[in-house]
Formats: C-alpha cells, sequence, structure tokens
C-alpha cells in the first residue's frame, strides 16, 4: 500500500500558504519512506478515485482550487488537471457513488462546489457546474458568525447529499439529481446551539456526528419519509482530559472487527483517538482512547492499519488494527493508552489517501 499525504503549511493552518508545503509520499502504511514529492498550497484533503489511478487533492485556499493528479507513474504524482472551486478554503471532497460528480465542501466561505467529471476522471468543466451558498449563524461568536460547510456525505437511500455546517448547527439537505447535480431541500437536522456539526457517517439508517464545538458524538435516526435526521443519543467524544490544548473533535469513522463494528473518533487538544463499541441497535459505548500525537486532524482505516496524522506534532501513526480492536475497556476514567505503532514525519500531515 502506498500512502499520499496532503498538508498545511509548516507553522499551521491558518498562516501563508505556498511556502514549501505539498504532498509527502510512503511506500507501505508501515510508514517507511516518507519524502515530499510536490509543491502545493495547502493541500488539506486528498481523496483517490476508487478505479482510475487518480488522486484528487483540495488546496484549502481563499481562492480555492482542485488539483486532479496521476498516480500511476510512481515514485512522484503528476498534475493533469486544475479547476477553481468558487469558494474559500476548501476542506473537504465527496465523490460521488458512480464517480461522475465531485463535491466540495468550503469552511470559510460556507458554499457546496459541485464538479463535474467526465468518464476519463478528469473535470468535465472549467468551473464548478453549481455552487450552492448558505446563511445563518450561531452561540459561539468566535466560531460561528456564519455558516461553514466542513463535510459532506450521501444520506441513507441515496436520494439527499447532507451537508454537515459548523456554522449554523445544522445538517444541509439537498436533493440528488441523475446527473449529480444538487437541489436545495432545507434543513434535515438542526442540532443544539453551539454543537459545531463537523463530519458525519452513516450506519444503516443511523447517523453519527462528530461535533467539534461542544465535543459530542451524535447518534440521529433517519426518517426516509421526511428525509430528516433526529438526534436519539449523544456521549461525549473522549473521557481524556486536555493535554496541547483545548478539546476539538476533528474526524470519525466506522470499522467491521472480529466482534463487531466500532466507531473511532478524533479529539485534538485530548490528542487521542477514541473507541466506541456498537451495539446491534447502534449505541454507542465508550471503551477506551489511544495517545495519538499532538493535534490528531485526520485518521483513516487502511487494510489492516489505522493511519493518524498528528498535524501539530509533525508526524504520522500506525496502528495495528487487532490491537485497536483488542483494546480492554480503561480502568480509569480519562485513560489514555500508548498503544505500539510505527511513526515517521511528514510536516504538519493534514489528509491521507491509499494510492
Amino acid at each position: 500500500m502506498t500512502l499520499l499525504w496532503g498538508t498545511y503549511p509548516a507553522a499551521g493552518l491558518g498562516t501563508p500558504a505556498g511556502l514549501g508545503e505539498g504532498l509527502w509520499i510512503q511506500d507501505d502504511a508501515g510508514l517507511a519512506g516518507a519524502v515530499q514529492v510536490a509543491e502545493l498550497p495547502a493541500p488539506s484533503y486528498v481523496l483517490a478515485h476508487p478505479e482510475l489511478p487518480l488522486v484528487y487533492v483540495a488546496s484549502e485556499l481563499p481562492d480555492s482550487a482542485l488539483t486532479v493528479l496521476d498516480v500511476s507513474r510512481p515514485p512522484a504524482p503528476r498534475i493533469v488537471a486544475s479547476v477553481p472551486t468558487g469558494g474559500a478554503d476548501a476542506c473537504h471532497l465527496l465523490l460521488a457513488p458512480d464517480a461522475r460528480t465531485l463535491y466540495v465542501s468550503h469552511y470559510s466561505s460556507g458554499d457546496v462546489a459541485v464538479v463535474r467529471l467526465s468518464g476519463d476522471g478528469l473535470p468535465a468543466d472549467a468551473a464548478p457546474a453549481q455552487l450552492l451558498g448558505h446563511a445563518g449563524s450561531g452561540p459561539n461568536a468566535d466560531r460561528q458568525q456564519g455558516p461553514h460547510a466542513h463535510s459532506s456525505l450521501i444520506a441513507p437511500g441515496g436520494a439527499h447529499l447532507l451537508v454537515c455546517d459548523l456554522g449554523t448547527d445544522e445538517l444541509r439537505r439537498y436533493r440528488i439529481g441523475s446527473d449529480g447535480l444538487l437541489e436545495p431541500d432545507g434543513i434535515a437536522a438542526t442540532l443544539p446551539p453551539g454543537a459545531g456539526p463537523r463530519h458525519a457517517v452513516v450506519r444503516g439508517g443511523l447517523i453519527y456526528v462528530t461535533c467539534e464545538l461542544d465535543h459530542l458524538v451524535r447518534t440521529l435516526r433517519w426518517d426516509p419519509t421526511s428525509a430528516t435526521a433526529e438526534v436519539i443519543a449523544e456521549a461525549p467524544s473522549t473521557l481524556a482530559p486536555p493535554r496541547s490544548a483545548e478539546l476539538q473533535d476533528s474526524h470519525l469513522a466506522l470499522a467491521d472487527g472480529p466482534h463487531g463494528e466500532v466507531l473511532l473518533v478524533s479529539v485534538r487538544g485530548a490528542d487521542v483517538v477514541s473507541v466506541f463499541d456498537i451495539a446491534p441497535e447502534g449505541e454507542l459505548t465508550y471503551r477506551a482512547a489511544i495517545d495519538a500525537g499532538e493535534w490528531p486532524r485526520f485518521f483513516a482505516v487502511l487494510g489492516d492499519r489505522l493511519i493518524v496524522g498528528a498535524e501539530r506534532g509533525h508526524e504520522v501513526r500506525a496502528f495495528a488494527m487487532t490491537d485497536v480492536f483488542a483494546l480492554r475497556p480503561e480502568s480509569g476514567i480519562g485513560d489514555v493508552i500508548d498503544l505500539p505503532h510505527a511513526a515517521a514525519e511528514v510536516v504538519s500531515p493534514a489528509c491521507v489517501a491509499a494510492v
């Protein structure tokens, strides 16, 4: 397995971009041979095409751009296309199930861009086919002064795109057309004021949402008739205390283990990845927290490894999923487990894709 990392500037998110940061590549999930292979301004999100040797990269800039790379000729990827995305600070990419449309979330402007793709996986147009904005705010004056589209996902049933809006505490809803274009369709869910929904995953008729601002993981039940979701449970994203800074929830993902599924949630500040067991009906039970390095912005379960990017620690870590699945429930409230792992230096890692 080859890993491709997108990174922030060396001084971190919010500092001037285009000062040498870019893409790093590693030979395998054991984290051997991490080297920078390309310079791009703030390539904070990377996404691999499921079939073609292409990787899509979002540059998190005031005038954001989408770059497409050909990774068929190692070691260095080759840029084959680049288009503006129309919004400010692109932070998440989602590829439609048919791989003919790419949805781009913009944090600062709150827009969602729709980029059509041709059969060869390259952008079909010189600009997004749609740029869909939003309005609103939340009670957190520092973080919720306006809409902040942080990520998107396909709703249960596949008919709608949902957007986690950190700024308005909403899951925005868009009906997906047969051509991949979006029709604004209202709000699927409104979370408690100040929650700050950031990322979400779907499990059957349930949606798990990690909320950056109030540090809770919420379980929502999807109603296919009304295309709305209702909060049915919530749990702290970690019991570990702050270590490097105040808590900020970051990312979450499902993993299928030998004794059932688990939900993994990264929490910056506490600098952990939390592990939740999932009951058959979907109830979450907190099990333990793993030391994930300083400021674990993004992680991915790739094969038999948990790969974590510790942005402020300037390192990436790889844990064996067998060790993660074998974790015992914490023996003391707030324990942080130092699980065996491989590590390598990568400057300000932001996102990883397997290519």
